[in-house]
Protein backbone atom coordinates (compact mmCIF):
# COMPACT_ATOMS: atom_id res chain seq x y z
CA UNK A 1 0.00 0.00 0.00
CA UNK A 2 1.43 3.38 -1.03
CA UNK A 3 1.70 6.11 1.63
CA UNK A 4 -0.64 8.28 -0.43
CA UNK A 5 -3.33 5.60 -0.15
CA UNK A 6 -3.18 5.72 3.67
CA UNK A 7 -3.69 9.47 3.94
CA UNK A 8 -7.01 10.37 5.52
CA UNK A 9 -7.68 6.91 6.88
CA UNK A 10 -7.57 5.96 10.53
CA UNK A 11 -4.95 3.39 11.47
CA UNK A 12 -5.36 1.48 14.69
CA UNK A 13 -2.29 0.17 16.46
CA UNK A 14 -1.98 -1.41 19.88
CA UNK A 15 -0.48 0.99 22.39
CA UNK A 16 2.35 -1.43 23.18
CA UNK A 17 3.21 -1.71 19.48
CA UNK A 18 3.11 2.09 19.15
CA UNK A 19 5.54 2.43 22.05
CA UNK A 20 7.79 -0.19 20.42
CA UNK A 21 7.67 1.76 17.17
CA UNK A 22 8.56 5.00 18.97
CA UNK A 23 11.50 3.30 20.69
CA UNK A 24 12.66 1.86 17.39
CA UNK A 25 12.42 5.26 15.70
CA UNK A 26 14.42 6.82 18.55
CA UNK A 27 17.08 4.11 18.21
CA UNK A 28 17.21 4.63 14.45
CA UNK A 29 17.67 8.38 14.88
CA UNK A 30 20.46 7.76 17.40
CA UNK A 31 22.22 5.39 15.00
CA UNK A 32 21.81 7.90 12.18
CA UNK A 33 23.34 10.64 14.34
CA UNK A 34 26.24 8.33 15.20
CA UNK A 35 26.75 7.55 11.50
CA UNK A 36 26.75 11.28 10.65
CA UNK A 37 29.27 11.97 13.41
CA UNK A 38 31.52 9.14 12.26
CA UNK A 39 31.34 10.37 8.68
CA UNK A 40 32.34 13.89 9.74
CA UNK A 41 35.32 12.47 11.68
CA UNK A 42 36.38 10.44 8.63
CA UNK A 43 36.10 13.51 6.38
CA UNK A 44 38.19 15.53 8.83
CA UNK A 45 40.86 12.81 8.99
CA UNK A 46 40.88 12.56 5.19
CA UNK A 47 41.43 16.30 4.91
CA UNK A 48 44.32 16.11 7.38
CA UNK A 49 45.75 13.14 5.49
CA UNK A 50 45.48 14.94 2.13
CA UNK A 51 47.26 17.97 3.58
CA UNK A 52 50.05 15.81 5.02
CA UNK A 53 50.46 13.91 1.74
CA UNK A 54 50.72 17.20 -0.16
CA UNK A 55 53.45 18.38 2.22
CA UNK A 56 55.34 15.12 1.71
CA UNK A 57 54.97 15.42 -2.06
CA UNK A 58 56.31 18.99 -1.96
CA UNK A 59 59.25 17.89 0.20
CA UNK A 60 60.08 15.03 -2.14
CA UNK A 61 59.87 17.39 -5.12
CA UNK A 62 62.26 19.81 -3.42
CA UNK A 63 64.70 17.00 -2.60
CA UNK A 64 64.47 15.78 -6.20
CA UNK A 65 65.33 19.27 -7.53
CA UNK A 66 68.29 19.56 -5.16
CA UNK A 67 69.61 16.14 -6.18
CA UNK A 68 69.27 17.10 -9.87
CA UNK A 69 71.18 20.34 -9.19
CA UNK A 70 73.96 18.50 -7.36
CA UNK A 71 74.07 15.85 -10.07
CA UNK A 72 74.46 18.48 -12.80
CA UNK A 73 77.05 20.42 -10.78
CA UNK A 74 79.17 17.31 -10.16
CA UNK A 75 79.04 15.96 -13.68
CA UNK A 76 79.22 19.15 -15.78
CA UNK A 77 82.16 19.35 -18.08
CA UNK A 78 84.97 21.29 -16.42
CA UNK A 79 84.93 23.86 -19.20
CA UNK A 80 81.62 25.22 -17.89
CA UNK A 81 82.85 25.65 -14.30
Amino acid sequence: MEPSEVTGRAIFVKLSEYKDILELMHALKDKLDQAKSTLEKIKSLKTEEDTELELWQNSIGEIDRKIDYIDRALFEPESRV
